[in-house]
């Protein structure tokens, strides 16, 4: 994104973005900030090495395309993971193109869907990969069975669509540990991978850092979420996460794919919240 737009865009301002309590609730209150700390902002982003987009499952809230795209302008992000709930892998081709016609209008472009079921039914899968064809994107974030990988390999190669796995919290008995996502990939296309969700990782007792490390040129896709001791969801760079240290993790192994910044709290209005998660990733790629 060149930085007029990426400005244009951002004029209510990262730096600005807080919350207060209200009642109980959580309350969006967002101030001007000095033009100085959004040009710095824009310039850090403009030069990072990553290219920074969000999960669609964060503005779930926002179901009807327009709503999503008005959202995801303010929000000021150029690439979308998209999840089923915006767009359902029945889509006809006009509905698909409908909804990246929105998001073209704003800005933004589609690079990856998911987090999508794979199992041994080789027809199955093929109609995902389909899918993402006709969308356009380069990664499908995944939850395999282990008996779908004859398939998955396949199909990376016909597509050249890359499966990437994602790893969730302690309740994932298949794919929490990166080693356990290395071992069922080593022999695979290097298309099949897997997509580091960094606040599941966290859930789940494992240090994101070490898991990019360990996972190297496998690591796919991310997923930038932050999560306390207590397993409580925090805006990024807010929690334990340490974003400088997951950033060079990435460069170091030479990651290229989609980073999308997830938050899932304060369903009704997380843009405040993405912007100051995003505003904190600004500043860890500023000390770096």
């Amino acid at each position: 994104m060149d930085r007029r737009r990426f400005l244009k865009r951002s004029s209510i301002g990262f730096a600005g973005a807080t919350l207060w309590s209200c009642g109980g609730s959580q309350v969006a209150r967002v101030e001007e900030p000095a033009p100085a700390v959004t040009e710095s902002l824009a310039s850090i982003l403009e030069n990072s090495p990553f290219r920074f987009g969000f999960q669609s499952y964060s503005l779930r809230h926002f179901s009807e395309t327009e709503e999503l795209a008005g959202e995801a302008e303010q929000l000021g992000l150029a690439f979308v993971e998209v999840y089923n709930g915006h767009l359902p892998t029945d889509a006809t081709d006009e509905e698909m193109s409908r909804f990246k016609q929105a998001l073209e209008e704003v800005g933004v472009e589609v690079n990856a869907f998911g987090v999508e079921g794979f199992s041994a039914d080789h027809e199955a899968n093929q109609r995902l990969f389909q899918f993402g064809h006709k969308l356009g994107v380069e990664n499908l974030s995944a939850n395999p069975s282990k008996d779908a990988f004859e398939s998955l390999d396949k199909l990376v190669a016909q597509y050249d669509i890359r499966i990437a796995i994602h790893n969730h919290g302690p309740e994932d008995e298949r794919w929490r540990r990166p080693e356990w996502i290395l071992e069922a990939v080593r022999d695979l296309d290097p298309r099949v991978g897997a997509c580091v969700d960094t606040g599941h990782y966290l859930r789940a007792g494992v240090d994101p850092v070490e898991a990019i490390r360990m996972l190297g040129s496998r690591v796919l896709g991310v997923h930038l979420k932050d999560f306390d001791a207590e397993s409580e969801e925090q805006i990024v760079g807010h929690g334990r996460l340490s974003l400088v240290d997951t950033f060079r993790a990435l460069i170091d192994v030479g990651f290229k794919g989609p980073l999308s910044l997830e938050y899932e709290s304060h369903m009704e209005n997380p843009v405040p919240s993405m912007r100051e998660g995003l505003a904190a990733a600004g500043e860890a790629l500023a000390r770096m």
